[in-house]
């Protein structure tokens, strides 16, 4: 099974690009409401999102969204 990184970076790129922007700047509120739209595409990445998320995890996130630190 593909990892997460791989998976994320099947995302839609208007999807992506707002998930990274979100990471950047550390926008929980919408990185939750942007989470939905990933569960569309891939459940278990949301999951695993909402998870990294809750436990603002930013420095996770940023790694899977390859954001600079």
């Amino acid at each position: 099974m593909p990892s997460y990184a791989e998976r994320v970076s099947n995302l839609p790129p208007p999807l992506a690009n707002a998930l990274r922007r979100a990471v950047s700047e550390e926008d929980t509120s919408e990185l939750i409401e942007l989470v939905d739209g990933v569960a569309e595409h891939d459940a278990d990445v949301a999951t695993y999102l909402r998870d990294l998320i809750e436990r603002y995890a930013f420095d996770a996130l940023a790694d899977l969204f390859e954001v600079p630190g």
